[in-house]
């Protein structure tokens, strides 16, 4: 049995090409995804963070604004007073505690992610609906990613991305 670790078949060495490859010959297609990505990032930051209102006297109000229309989309999302409460008070005490920016770069992140799987997901679900043969090429992939622990997910973006907003 000692011939099947003996010959160890060079997957790392493989994958290493690829990447290479990739970097290598689509890096003009990496740098646009992440221009448009951090574009989208930092548009939603401008609006979320407010640093249009530097030197007005009104920035210290601005976390303020925004509390209460991420409170009224609560509400108009929900129609529940609890959970309108519940956000006004959750941001609140992060804007009490001093995380407000930190909160906001998180916020928009998430939706930059959102948006992206949604752009990319949703047209791959309505194909693979209506057409069996795409139904039966996803699942056995898509079965296979529910077996690996979510953070592996994070490496080919790192390798493809670099480290950073995106």
């Amino acid at each position: 049995m000692d011939w099947l670790t003996d010959h160890k078949i060079p997957v790392g060495p493989w994958a290493k090409t690829v990447v290479d490859w990739l970097t290598t010959n689509l890096k003009f297609f990496f740098d646009f995804i992440a221009l448009v990505l951090d574009s989208g990032i930092k548009a939603m930051l401008y609006v979320m963070q407010g640093p249009f209102l530097k030197g007005t006297g009104l920035e210290d109000f601005y976390p303020v604004f925004m509390i209460l229309i991420f409170t009224g989309f609560a509400w108009l999302m929900r129609r529940s007073v609890g959970i309108a409460a519940f956000t006004f008070l959750g941001l609140l005490l992060i804007l009490n505690q001093g995380y407000w920016k930190e909160t906001m770069e998180t916020l928009a992140l998430v939706l930059a992610a959102a948006s992206v799987s949604m752009v990319i997901g949703v047209p791959i679900g309505i194909a693979a609906a209506r057409r069996p043969w795409l139904y039966a090429a996803i699942r056995p992939i898509l079965d296979l990613m529910q077996t690996i622990p979510t953070f592996v997910y994070l490496i080919p973006a790192l390798i493809l991305f670099g480290l950073g907003m995106v």
